[in-house]
């Protein structure tokens, strides 16, 4: 929490830095994000794993407000704190610098929060900054902004009122103490699964996510896709499943409806796109909807298998993010259609290129493989049909990761220069971690 605050300072003492003192500012943001994944890697030692409980409760006095982690919400700390620096390595401006270190502190305060409403306005705060990030003149899109707005608001608006009615008969919304909330167990779970729904996204509220990573800068699709979409992960874990679990299990054909159909829509999307962002994009939605099943199938390794599958996914697609964001900087486009022949004249960032294709199709010993195998004897535990086809529809997510990348790679040659020594030791970490987590059950 004093890292938190310190952030916090960091970021507005920055309101008062020039335009003209955006290295000198990357230098010291660099610093607080290193120092910042420091402390959370002292809370990972530290952490008892065999425990299954909260740990390092912290509670404010008489507001019932408190903080705590758990396994999961350590493991997206972690997580967060790994991405933060290389997108201060990307950011070149000091309002992206003060935007994305207040994007930090809202997020980790996300993860650590045990009250609902608490949750909700760090979560809906995280949505300002956002629409700043992907409205920004003259690079941004306003229709992206106010789409991810209005989607986002119309599950809130849901959620609130539940929230002051809850307020008003448990006198909390800490899930510590919520004690009367299974009075209201259907009215609650509606409000929690249509904003989650929207944050995570499942059809049909997804088509805020691929227009938000196209206008977003290289740095926020990374945020976006290795952090903020795990918002709506947790909140299901953290918030959904302990309080109303009645209602978690009576809305799970309904569930597992959206996310067979968000799967197979956003593969089959994919096929059909021509933007690099859109393909990876579709793909993530894909790869969430096959978590949100595994959540809500509650078998014996659904928690497991889905906070693996997004820390596997938090490090494979931001790195695809990247390498599409270094295309654009030097060919000024993303469609696909302008590249080819780019393992003649881009050797090493071809390599790193399939490198993460194959893990985000899920090849073996990549991260993504184990993630789909424990997420599918999840959902074989409690609907065969069901895990059966989601095993047939991955061959969907291999057609379409290899074609995007034999389109790019093969052909003549008419590509940009290969990556720089700064840009690939920006994706190095990414690497270092997918191939460790890939290699690590082996071990």
């Amino acid at each position: 929490m004093f890292i938190t605050l310190l952030l916090l300072a960091f970021a507005l003492s920055l309101v008062f830095v020039p335009e003209s003192q955006a290295y000198v500012v990357r230098t010291y943001a660099l610093v607080a994000t290193l120092l910042t994944m420091w402390a959370v890697t002292w809370l990972w030692w530290t952490f008892d794993a065999s425990g299954h409980g909260l740990q390092m409760l912290v509670i404010l006095g008489r507001s019932h407000i408190a903080f705590g982690i758990d396994g999961v919400a350590l493991s997206l700390m972690l997580l967060t704190s790994v991405l933060f620096p290389i997108c201060m390595l990307l950011l070149r401006s000091v309002a992206g610098f003060m935007t994305f270190i207040l994007l930090e502190v809202l997020i980790l305060g996300a993860l650590c929060v045990l009250d609902l409403l608490g949750f909700y306005i760090l979560f809906e705060a995280s949505l300002i900054l956002l629409f700043l990030l992907i409205g920004r003149a003259p690079y941004g899109s306003l229709e992206a902004a106010y789409k991810i707005v209005l989607y986002t608001m119309a599950g809130s608006l849901v959620l609130l009122p539940t929230l002051f009615m809850i307020y008003s008969e448990c006198g909390t919304t800490n899930v510590l103490y919520m004690t009367c909330a299974s009075n209201h167990q259907t009215v609650l779970g509606w409000g929690l699964l249509a904003v989650l729904a929207v944050k995570i996204p499942l059809m049909p509220v997804h088509l805020w996510l691929p227009e938000a990573h196209v206008a977003a800068p290289t740095a926020g699709s990374v945020l976006l896709a290795g952090v903020l979409l795990k918002l709506g992960g947790i909140g299901f874990l953290r918030f959904m499943l302990p309080v109303v679990p009645e209602f978690c299990v009576s809305v799970f054909p309904l569930v597992a409806t959206l996310c067979l159909v968000s799967f197979l829509f956003s593969t089959l999307s994919t096929l059909r796109q021509i933007d690099l962002k859109k393909i990876v994009a579709y793909s993530s939605i894909a790869h969430m909807s096959l978590v949100t099943l595994a959540i809500f199938s509650q078998s014996e390794f659904s928690v497991y298998s889905s906070s693996f599958m997004m820390i596997a996914h938090g490090l494979i697609s931001p790195a695809l993010f990247m390498i599409v964001g270094i295309l654009y900087d030097r060919a000024h486009t993303k469609f696909i259609l302008y590249f080819s022949g780019l393992g003649a004249s881009m050797p090493i960032g071809s390599t790193l290129f399939f490198l993460f294709t194959l893990g985000n199709l899920a090849f073996p010993l990549f991260p993504n493989f184990i993630a789909e195998i424990l997420c599918l004897v999840s959902i074989f535990a409690v609907h065969e049909l069901l895990a059966y086809v989601f095993c047939v529809c991955q061959v969907l997510g291999a057609a379409y990761g290899f074609w995007a990348f034999n389109r790019v790679v093969h052909g003549m040659p008419r590509g940009p220069s290969d990556v720089t020594r700064t840009e690939f030791n920006s994706v190095l970490p990414l690497l270092i971690g997918t191939v460790w987590l890939g290699l690590k059950p082996m071990a």
